[in-house]
């Protein structure tokens, strides 16, 4: 079992004929199973060949294996239609993933099997093939022991009117197209575990559905179109319910929540719809085995209610309007050796306030906390800072950022949109299993520090942008060498851009950001080759996705990526700096890259051909810098580019061909460029001369380094002829004009006697006061 054996079964594995078991279970055996030696395994009592790579169709013979009790042949590439018949004593069957296709009809399954088989059958398993189309209960009408039926992933419809002879304890059927409640299910009456989960139900939860069945312990109606007020659900109604999942749906309204002595919840998914109103304080008190809460994407408000979260491994309720306070909903456990055994705390995206307890640092086992967007303030803790997914972006945190750091196993930190200050501390760079730093949009100044530890071996995210940061980018960062997102803008960095940045895999090294499923309930059908203690399966589904949420600057605006949309995202954004000197050449070398912005410094030179090499590019922005030359012509082979702007630049030449992309870029792409023509900016191009305001450029640049620097001799000798016509003017305008003559000198004559009195009366003044503070002094002196 999982030894990787490959090619067909060896004839020898179908030879013993006191055979019970055999199990083969994920390899890579591949072949056909009509092989009629293994018809000849009479006391086979187990046979197990899932996860493999058979194909053909199944056995005629099947039916001769008198003994088998457990068939496992899930998870291969089998086709054709399932046999007339089966063996006698068989309670298991599992043929999903699989691609038998066809509509479900009697000739699928069996309808004239022994009636001993009828009555022993117990697990049928037909789950993701292709079947399709009317699914026909009478070929199940004697299966009077049946107790569970998966037909999850097939697009099928169901017959009304028929009454089963069989009581089920589970039924799944996710994912099947359904728009309504199969009518079946109006005579059961032993459901433990029933999941309906990704189909297109709508209207309102039955009353029937949860009168009749009082032993559901498992119910999952996640992703469909319930709605409404749901009814008043609790232990009266559902005694043995454990696990409950109403996500994703549209339900409104209150969560009317009836507790009894005895609640028995364990996990509780109302995320994902409109309820409103404040959560049942019995909810939190009374189920006292609740572990497993998620409330996000709601409308719930209020205070966070003071319960006993010491029992929780996931609470989420992000995504609200909860208020209060942390210390509201975690009691102080400073004086205990070990904190609560959370796990996972969510409380993004509300109206929560205060200070973070410096004790939150020390709980034992948390290891992600997302507190993005809300209304949180002070400083925060080393301790802190130890939880290996922390997410405190867009609150009000202050001060700087701890020196020191004692976790080993910290993956990502998002501090974004607060108002820390100070440098960058070295120590957090030597993490060497972080894979996510985001300090963007803080006040955080100084340069980057040098890295000494081994940092750039996981870092697929690094994001500093919008901070007072300066000096170089230092050369260490080109080993960041499975780096997705770079991210230096809106600072102040000088210098020139790092040649060996073209080292930057970008996406061309395929590591992946993995979305955490932390808990999947769903068990393999090879535990079920002992019928016993059937009751308790349980099909519910609660996993918590780590939405590490990344904001990156491209295409004129903030994106956000999410998990694996991180995969395909790579950038690098140098753009609102002070960078000097030119593009290197060599970054045409980054041929994965999605987005690259250089706009908004004081970069020279010409626009590198090799850029006609970035493959990949979506966005590309080299606007309001000194670049000069022409606009590579090849760049029109970019199939994939959406945003180009050159705009603001001394660009001169004709603008490449409205092809391709290039036809979608209108003038903006290209103002402030004197000497681009082209039809994009109404300009037409001489072919004679289309060289010459570019060769004047360079030749400006030869002599001054400038092209808009004045020639100073030239200068003067305009300024003084020009000073001399306007005197030898005004001269000749006074003289034919007599009138005008005296008038000019009346009122100089008169600006100059009020100039003199006004003189005159000032230094009298100031004179006769010096006299008399002369007296004073002397008068005292004497």
């Amino acid at each position: 079992m999982g030894n990787e054996f490959t090619g067909s079964i060896p004839e020898y594995m179908w030879t013993p004929p006191s055979l019970k078991v055999l199990s083969l279970y994920r390899n890579k055996l591949n072949g056909s199973l009509q092989n009629q030696s293994l018809c000849g395994l009479k006391g086979l009592q187990e046979l197990d060949l899932g996860h493999n790579e058979f194909g053909g169709s199944l056995p005629q013979c099947l039916d001769n294996l008198t003994s088998l009790t457990f068939l496992d042949l899930s998870g291969n590439q089998l086709t054709g239609h399932i046999p007339s018949s089966w063996p006698a004593n068989l309670k298991f069957i599992d043929l999903s993933y699989n691609r038998f296709e066809g509509i479900f009809s009697v000739k699928n399954i069996p309808s004239s099997s022994p009636a001993n088989f009828k009555s022993s059958l117990k697990f049928i398993d037909l789950s993701n093939n292709l079947f399709e189309g009317l699914f026909s209960f009478n070929l199940l009408a004697n299966y009077s022991s049946l107790e569970a039926l998966i037909l999850s992933g097939n697009n099928i419809t169901f017959e009304t009117g028929w009454i089963p002879s069989f009581q089920l304890k589970v039924l799944i059927m996710q994912s099947c197209g359904l728009d309504s409640i199969p009518e079946f299910l109006f005579h059961q009456f032993k459901l433990e575990a029933l999941d309906l989960s990704h189909n297109k139900v709508k209207g309102r939860i039955p009353n029937w559905l949860l009168e009749n069945n009082g032993g559901l312990q498992t119910l999952n109606l996640e992703n469909n179109s319930f709605n409404g007020q749901l009814q008043e659900i609790g232990t009266k109604m559902l005694p043995n319910m454990r696990y409950l999942n109403l996500a994703r749906n549209y339900f409104q309204g209150d969560f009317l929540f009836a507790v009894g002595d005895d609640c028995k919840l364990m996990a509780l998914d109302l995320s994902h719809n409109n309820f409103s109103g404040e959560v049942p304080k019995e909810l939190l008190s009374s189920c006292i085995f609740l572990t497993h809460l998620r409330l996000s994407y709601n409308n719930f408000h209020g205070q966070i209610m003071v319960f006993n979260i010491t029992r929780f491994d996931y609470l989420q309720l992000n995504d609200n309007q909860f208020e209060g306070t942390l210390a509201s909903l975690l009691p102080n456990f400073s004086h205990q050796m070990r904190g609560p055994r959370i796990q996972w705390l969510d409380l993004s995206n509300n109206r929560l306030h205060g200070e973070i307890p410096h004790w939150m640092g020390n709980f034992t086992y948390l290891y992600y906390i997302n507190l993005h967007n809300n209304f949180f303030k002070g400083h925060i803790s080393r301790e802190l800072l130890s939880i290996e997914n922390l997410d405190l972006s867009h609150n009000y945190f202050s001060g700087p950022l701890p020196s020191f750091f004692h976790g080993n196993y910290l993956e990502q930190i998002n501090l974004q949109g607060n108002r820390f200050i100070g440098s960058i501390p070295e120590a957090l760079l030597n993490i060497s299993t972080l894979k996510v730093l985001d300090l963007s949009n803080n006040e955080l100044s100084g340069t980057i520090p040098n890295n000494t530890g081994e940092f750039q071996n996981d870092l697929r995210v690094l994001l500093l942008g919008e901070n007072h940061l300066s000096g170089l980018i230092p050369n260490w960062l080109c080993q960041l060498n499975d780096i997705n997102l770079l991210d230096l803008s809106r600072n102040s960095f000088s210098g020139s851009i790092p040649h060996c940045l073209h080292n930057l895999s970008f996406g061309r090294e395929k590591g992946s950001f993995s979305t955490l499923s932390l808990i999947s309930n769903k068990v393999p059908s090879s535990l079920f080759r002992s019928m016993e203690g059937f009751s308790s399966f349980d099909t519910f589904d609660f996993h918590f996705d780590n939405e590490e949420e990344i904001e990156f600057f491209t295409k004129y605006r903030t994106s956000t990526y999410k998990n694996k949309a991180l995969n395909y995202m790579s950038g690098l954004d140098l753009s609102a700096n002070s960078l000097t000197g030119e593009i290197p050449f060599k970054l045409g070398e980054l041929y994965q890259i999605h987005a690259l912005n250089l706009s908004h410094n004081q970069l020279i030179g010409s626009i590198p051909r090799s850029f006609s090499n970035l493959s990949q590019i979506e966005s590309l922005d080299l606007s309001y810098n000194n670049l000069s030359g022409e606009i590579p012509s090849k760049l029109i082979d970019l199939n994939f580019l959406e945003v180009f702007s050159v705009a603001h630049n001394n660009l001169s030449g004709k603008i490449p061909d409205m092809k391709g992309q290039f036809s979608t870029f209108e003038s903006n792409s290209y103002e402030g460029n004197p000497f681009l023509c082209g039809p994009q900016v109404e300009r037409k191009c001489n072919d004679n001369n289309v060289e010459s305001p570019s060769s004047q450029v360079e030749s400006r640049h030869e002599v001054s380094g400038k092209w808009y620097e004045i020639d100073r001799g030239a200068f003067l000798v305009c300024f003084s002829v020009t000073f001399i016509i306007f005197f030898l003017a005004a001269i000749t305008f006074l003289y034919i004009l007599p009138h005008w003559q005296q008038s000019l000198i009346h009122h100089s004559r008169e600006y100059m006697f009020s100039c003199y009195y006004f003189s005159y009366d000032i230094l009298r003044k100031s004179f006769t006061r010096f006299v008399s503070l002369i007296d004073v002094i002397s008068s005292q002196i004497f």
